[in-house]
């Protein structure tokens, strides 16, 4: 245990430190969180004004046994296509900086987004094999209420693991979605071994970024609510979404920072010599 969190540890300093040093990269995760919330709106609105929202969150319910109409099952699949081409677009962006800064070079913001308008190719193929993926889960998810949810979380982890280094795979070779999973999964399997643990974590260190942010928050509402003003309780809220958008946004940026260092390690490729490489062996773990 105390192993495990000395190496989050260091996954967490290299990892918030790169992101200190070049703030601009806050960048990627914000509009990639703006973005995603906009898919959102472009799905919701529409069904609500057709009246198929309530089928629609009975559909996405986990517990609830509906196994939806063939519509419903587009929809799934358009919704999860567009949410994984955001998310992949702008790992992407960020992995493709944070590469150039390991490397000794600068890296802007409009770097990064060109540099993902590059991939926009492979990042479309992927995109559709993950929404693909994520509609097969769900099905066998639906299709019985106990088992299927047990099976469809392990091939999930399963898949999630093995893909962990896709976007890395697709930002430094351009393959197409079946090679940059083969890669992937390669990638961890020669240097971790085939049976995978995760045995490192940033979630703790992640806390420890919102911790201030939700005491600043409680703070400022408790001031509002002492003000009774409406004008102090809209300040306050300002504040508090602008403190939170920035910590979710440091945190996110971060897993991706890390993916990047540890897909460098693994490839062999040149890390700076300030940073500390020894956690890196053991970030993952066979099970004995």
């Amino acid at each position: 245990m105390f192993a495990s969190i000395s190496r989050s540890w260091e996954f967490a300093k290299m990892s918030y430190h790169l992101l200190w040093a070049h703030k601009r990269l806050l960048v990627f995760p914000c509009i990639s969180s703006v973005a995603a919330l906009a898919v959102s709106a472009s799905f919701i609105l529409p069904l609500w004004q057709t009246g198929a929202l309530a089928e629609w969150a009975e559909f996405m319910d986990q517990q609830a046994a509906s196994q939806g109409n063939a519509v419903m099952w587009v929809i799934v699949f358009l919704f999860y296509f567009c949410n994984y081409f955001v998310i992949a677009f702008f790992n992407t962006g960020l992995i493709a900086s944070v590469l150039s800064i390991i490397n000794g070079n600068g890296a802007s913001v409009s770097y990064g987004i060109s540099f993902a308008v590059k991939r926009l190719p492979q990042i479309l193929d992927w995109s559709f094999v993950a929404a693909f993926v994520g509609v097969l889960l769900k099905a066998i998810e639906k299709s019985n209420k106990k088992a299927g949810a047990i099976v469809s979380a392990i091939l999930g982890s399963a898949w999630t693991a093995l893909a962990y280094f896709v976007v890395p795979v697709i930002v430094l070779d351009g393959v197409g979605p079946i090679k940059a999973f083969k890669r992937s999964a390669q990638t961890l399997k020669t240097t971790w071994g085939t049976a995978l643990v995760g045995n490192f974590s940033l979630g703790f260190f992640s806390f420890l970024v919102m911790l201030p942010v939700v005491l600043l928050v409680v703070v400022l509402f408790g001031m509002a609510v002492a003000a009774e003003s409406v004008v102090v309780t809209a300040f306050a809220g300002a504040v508090a979404v602008l403190a939170i958008a920035l910590a979710c946004a440091a945190t996110s940026a971060a897993d991706v920072v890390f993916k990047a260092y540890l897909y460098t390690y693994a490839t062999g490729r040149s890390i700076p010599e300030d940073v500390d490489t020894t956690a890196f062996g053991d970030a993952f773990r066979a099970r004995k």
